[in-house]
């Protein structure tokens, strides 16, 4: 099996937008078209999948694993999201981690996990492949970054959510050499023994506090503080931005179940988009 040094792995990273298509999902619906006036839905609808496993694919493919899906929050995408179900939740699901230090799938039960709680032990295979980046409405230099990665160390899968503080606004782990200061960081074990399905992650930008929810419904919330409410999300970027080499075979499935294939513009104007027929939002009581 042929395995990425992660040199390798940034310039392949820093492709990849160009020559993406525009549809955030990887499948289940038509690519959006930058010319196009709209996209069509899926017509056998479906939720939005991320395929971010190692294939033999050549780069010029539009679903190879490496490339960054982006979601920039424009508002035509803002648009289409208020008309998700889950709104103003963003729902994932770590279908399937394969990783150097361990592998875990939807499908399959865990056994024991030694120690039940704690780091990961010994050698483990991580992986980054979240960033939902935030900026202060108006003109402003700073940035705030909230990034997930999968660990594996054979005994179980972990999540650590980090949040971070650029060193220049557009900053992202993929193509960037300047490291973030970390302000803060959890580390949660998502398969736990005898657990056959994945926790539910859940993103919610909720005022001034950015939150991660753990588990369907959500059980626990990890909190964030932004400096103040008129901080706003810039861009989602789903797709393997750091992390530990991979063989063929290897890497992340991420499913978005509220979202919808064919629906949501990465290219930063969001032309190809138009705004969903008004759908109630139900306001958030807790």
């Amino acid at each position: 099996m042929r395995a990425h040094t992660p040199l390798a792995l940034c310039l392949l990273l820093a492709a990849a937008p160009a020559l993406a298509g525009s549809d955030f999902c990887d499948g289940g619906g038509k690519t959006a078209d930058p010319g196009a006036v709209e996209v069509p839905p899926a017509p056998t609808g479906g939720s939005c999948e991320v395929n971010m496993l190692v294939t033999d694919r050549p780069q010029s493919s539009e679903d190879a694993y490496w490339r960054m899906r982006d979601l920039p929050f424009t508002l035509a995408n803002v648009n289409v999201l208020k008309g998700s179900d889950a709104w103003p939740e963003l729902p994932l699901d770590l279908v399937e981690a394969h990783l150097p230090g361990g592998y875990a799938a939807k499908q399959t039960v865990q056994g024991p996990v030694a120690p039940p709680i704690g780091e990961p032990g010994g050698a483990y295979g991580e992986s980054t492949f979240l960033e939902w980046s935030f900026r202060p409405d108006g003109i402003g230099l700073n940035a705030r970054v909230l990034t997930l990665s999968a660990l594996a160390d054979g005994r179980a899968t972990y999540l650590r959510v980090d949040w971070l503080e650029p060193p220049q606004p557009d900053w992202s782990y993929a193509g960037q050499t300047a490291a973030p200061q970390t302000l803060d960081s959890r580390l949660v074990r998502l398969y736990a023994s005898g657990a056959a399905s994945p926790q539910r992650i859940t993103l919610l930008h909720d005022g001034a506090y950015v939150r991660v929810g753990l588990g369907l419904p959500v059980q626990q919330w990890i909190n964030f503080a932004l400096p103040n409410e008129r901080w706003l999300p810039q861009r989602l970027r789903n797709g393997p931005v750091k992390g530990s080499p991979l063989s063929e075979g290897m890497g992340l499935r991420v499913d978005w179940p509220s979202l919808k294939p064919g629906t949501l513009n990465r290219d930063a104007e969001g032309v190809a988009i138009s705004p969903p027929d008004p759908d109630p939002v139900t306001p958030r009581l807790d």
